[in-house]
């Protein structure tokens, strides 16, 4: 039998608990989903979901990106549900000034698109509306999906190697407040990521390699999904890779050396 790994309160069910965070009232949904369709400035049309997690995320722009910072903590429990712990534990980051996120606000289409299934296995792929991280879903060994794994909580998310809090999948937690009509993410390439429906809330068709198309609007978008790739499965969009990983982004910092994987354990509540 497996060793249960109890930190805190015994939290044995739960929904997506997401009280910490702001709840905009519907109004203000609205407002600012009808903001992205009129919206003339591209950092502030991107800015758009960001925007609904605030002040716990901050942004601003220049005329090439949107940066965005956060502690890199999102405000719903954590680490609950995992069944392959790596010892980890989330911590605190500095995702701010010259280590923000940063999303292109023009983003454009690569010649050469690399997918995700043989790219990026270190690092980021895509940064979620509250500000925590996306890394590829799979692992860096190149082959394991660390959700059918058992390495992520309810949330899709862990901690890395440097306690560093980050999901692995699409957070389509987040629509509880962003609805259907924003993105739950963007893609570094600076391409969006939507639900499992289009913004109107329609059956999404006709899905690329990488869980995107064009919309009715002419513009790419990426696709949240069920299963693998669960989100953007590689850049539609001109991205630099180096060391394995999208080149340059924010780094995490540790304050101890990683710990080995302990198997065979859940952890049942965290505090």
């Amino acid at each position: 039998m497996g060793t249960l790994i109890h930190y805190g309160l015994l939290v044995p069910s739960f929904g997506h608990d997401l009280s910490d965070y702001p709840h905009p009232h519907p109004a203000v949904l609205t407002h600012l989903a009808e903001k992205s369709t009129y919206a003339t400035d591209a950092g502030k049309e991107t800015s758009i979901a960001f925007d609904a997690f605030s002040p716990h995320v901050r942004t601003y722009s220049d005329a090439n990106y949107l940066y965005v910072e956060s502690d890199g903590m999102p405000h719903h429990p954590m680490m609950v549900g995992i069944t392959a712990w790596q010892q980890q534990v989330p911590i605190p980051q500095p995702y701010t000034g010259n280590n923000a996120w940063r999303i292109p606000l023009k983003p454009v289409p690569a010649k050469k698109p690399l997918s995700a299934r043989f790219h990026f296995f270190r690092g980021a792929i895509a940064l979620a509306a509250n500000g925590i991280p996306i890394f590829n879903p799979i692992k860096n060994d190149g082959k394991t999906d660390t959700f059918l794994a058992g390495e992520l909580d309810e949330y899709g998310g862990h901690s890395g190697r440097a306690d560093d809090y980050h999901y692995h999948i699409s957070p389509l937690h987040l629509q509880k407040i962003l609805g259907e009509r924003l993105p739950v993410a963007y893609a570094l390439d600076g391409y969006p990521i939507f639900g499992l429906t289009e913004a109107d809330g329609s059956a999404v068709r006709n899905l690329d390699a990488f869980n995107g198309h064009i919309g009715p609007d002419g513009d790419y978008h990426y696709h949240s999904s069920k299963s693998y790739p669960y989100l953007n499965g590689g850049f539609h969009g001109e991205v630099q890779e180096r060391d394995g990983q999208v080149d340059p982004q924010p780094r995490a910092q540790g304050v101890r050396p990683y710990t080995r994987p302990l198997r065979g354990a859940k952890i049942t509540g965290w505090k």
